[in-house]
């Protein structure tokens, strides 16, 4: 059984009688949005398509988490802008203008870019933007309920932290009082710096409204009944938004499925704050470039995206390496000869599934990798870069000499 199936088949078991599963992933646009963050798709992609294979309703959604705060400028945004956009960390990538003057913001210019690529897998996403559901009111409710409640969720979030061994019980004691005393599981946005550098000062008894002060030097009242611009912090907003969307699966890198990671944390505050039994969870290995090391990372700059790989692979390769490795085990793509073996082993196991000669195993690997209106022609991917080298890749000369070989494959 493929690890999609057996995902699928235990959202099946935990909650049989549910009209339509809802499978999850998301991404907070800080820059371009790279083939790392794809897995976070890919993996909710195949449950899905192993429970529509099971007769069951299910569907992607996806969430830009435009609403996150601006952390740092991406290398190549800096490039552009050189300093001048300093002024926005702090600032959610959906109020920061886009630096190359093409989209109504520079979350907007990341989102449309990963959605163009999207495209090119044939993956429907049901698409969620945080700030337009945050500042609509839609969660108005959910941020009271967690103000209501942030004692609860500072000692959940607590009780992960590591304790600093050179202190005395009582002075740790002490510490805890005054943090849990100051913690608020939300920010506001600033409306004069439009920055979250705020700090909330008061909290009314019914949690209706809070004073708050500003590093810019403003201070004022916020209303969370009327005032929207504010964002619960993410181990609180990620539980919080599984209930809201009723989600059943969800996967995430390693560093949320650690032990002390956003979801096991996540996953306390849903129960025990939201009262929503949290979604079954399947942690990911990063994915690798053959001879670069380091962790790829939109907010950096330095990355591949889908629409760069794209030129280099078919869309249905990679869902492919995708399909063929589970989540917790990782994989490179390759810029030498390895892509040949790849595009060997591709074309073996498509081969075999056309023939009716594939296993079980091969052809639940190969169910993934179907793009409604394509065909995939498994020409020989090496015999295609030695030819082509020898010809410059003139498309006619090619065509010649495929067909001297007794191999007259064409252009298309």
């Amino acid at each position: 059984m493929h690890w999609s199936e057996e995902i699928a088949q235990r959202i099946i078991e935990r909650n049989p009688n549910k009209e339509e599963y809802v499978c999850a992933a998301g991404i907070s646009p800080s820059g371009s949005i790279h083939i790392g963050n794809f897995r976070d798709v890919a993996t909710p992609l195949f449950v899905v398509k192993a429970l529509h294979k099971m007769g069951k309703k299910a569907r992607l959604l996806f969430s830009f988490d435009e609403f996150d705060r601006c952390r740092k400028i991406p290398a190549n945004v800096r490039e552009v802008v050189g300093d001048s956009y300093d002024k926005y960390i702090g600032c959610p990538y959906v109020d920061i203008p886009d630096p190359w003057g093409c989209h109504e913001s520079f979350a907007a210019h990341f989102e449309e870019e990963f959605l163009r690529a999207m495209e090119q897998f044939g993956i429907e996403l049901d698409c969620r933007y945080q700030a337009k559901l945050y500042r609509s009111g839609a969660y108005t409710k959910d941020i009271l309920e967690a103000l209501h409640k942030r004692g609860e969720i500072f000692d959940i979030l607590d009780s992960f932290k590591t304790k600093d061994p050179d202190k005395t019980p009582e002075q740790l004691a002490a510490e805890r009082e005054e943090e849990r005393k100051n913690y608020y599981p939300v920010s506001i946005f600033c409306p004069e710096c439009h920055t979250d550098f705020t700090t909330i000062t008061g909290l009314s008894d019914n949690c209706t409204t809070a004073e708050y002060t500003c590093r810019c030097g403003h201070s004022g009242t916020f209303h969370f009944l009327t005032d929207f611009n504010c964002k619960l912090g993410w181990k609180v907003d990620w539980p919080m938004r599984w209930r809201y969307e009723q989600v059943d699966f969800e996967p995430g890198g390693k560093d949320h499925a650690a032990p002390t990671g956003s979801y096991s944390n996540g996953k306390i505050i849903s129960e025990k704050i939201f009262g929503y039994r949290p979604p079954l969870f399947q942690g990911y290995e990063f994915i690798g470039i053959k001879g670069m090391t380091g962790k790829m990372s939109g907010s950096t700059g330095l990355n591949l995206t889908p629409e760069t790989l794209l030129k280099i692979y078919q869309p249905e390769v990679i869902l492919w390496l995708y399909s063929k490795t589970e989540p917790n085990k990782a994989f490179d793509f390759c810029f030498d000869d390895g892509i040949l073996r790849q595009y060997f082993e591709f074309d073996k196991m498509l081969n075999d599934c056309r023939a009716g000669k594939a296993t079980e195993a091969v052809q639940a690997i190969m169910y993934n990798c179907a793009i409604e209106g394509r065909t995939v022609e498994t020409v020989p991917m090496s015999l295609l870069v030695q030819l082509g080298s020898i010809v410059d890749f003139q498309i006619p000369m090619l065509e010649t000499v495929f067909e001297k070989i007794g191999q007259p494959f064409t252009y298309e």
